[in-house]
């Protein structure tokens, strides 16, 4: 048995190109189709690896801030503070894993949406959405680089520099 990940990724990786796919040369288009985004889903997988907890770092750390910054325009709130705090925790524990990177980003994002739909009709929700929206740009910009490997860029070199490779910068203040 293979202990290493990327070994074993490459392995499959070899198997389904080089032996699978040539057995369904001339099948059915779909079965075909189930196999290339198999195929590209692996290779995604064993390119970004290495790079996930990072990855999953950056994003918590962004909507750390972004809460902090929301809940300074509109408010904070038990909810809001426990995420946050739950959030700064994931971060500071060496040994939190993936899983709670996202379910703490999930959680502060939760309570983002939660503020902008409590501050519909108020005097701070403009300045809310335009917060939410401006710290959103990155965001996706970091999301559409980090599934660049997929090829669905036109122009990927026009996208910015990965985030999760810097030292510790926020991304929402990129």
């Amino acid at each position: 048995m293979i202990h290493n990940f990327d070994v074993q990724l490459q392995v499959a990786l070899r198997a389904l190109q080089d032996v699978v796919a040539p057995a369904l040369a001339g099948g059915e288009k779909h079965v075909v189709e189930q196999l290339m985004l198999a195929i590209a889903t692996i290779g995604f997988v064993k390119t970004r690896l290495p790079e996930a907890r990072r990855y999953y770092r950056m994003e918590l750390r962004g909507w750390i801030d972004l809460a902090k910054e929301a809940a300074q325009v509109a408010g904070s709130s038990d909810a809001m503070a426990d995420a946050i705090g739950a959030g700064e925790r994931a971060l500071g524990d060496p040994d939190a894993d993936i899983a709670e990177f996202e379910s703490a980003s999930r959680h502060l994002s939760d309570g983002v949406t939660a503020l902008s739909h409590a501050s519909v009709g108020r005097s701070h929700h403009a300045r809310l959405d335009s917060l939410i929206l401006e710290r959103g740009r990155s965001r996706v910009a970091q999301y559409r680089l980090w599934c660049a490997p997929f090829g669905f860029e036109l122009q990927p070199e026009k996208l910015p520099k990965p985030a999760w490779i810097s030292t510790g910068d926020s991304l929402l203040h990129r």
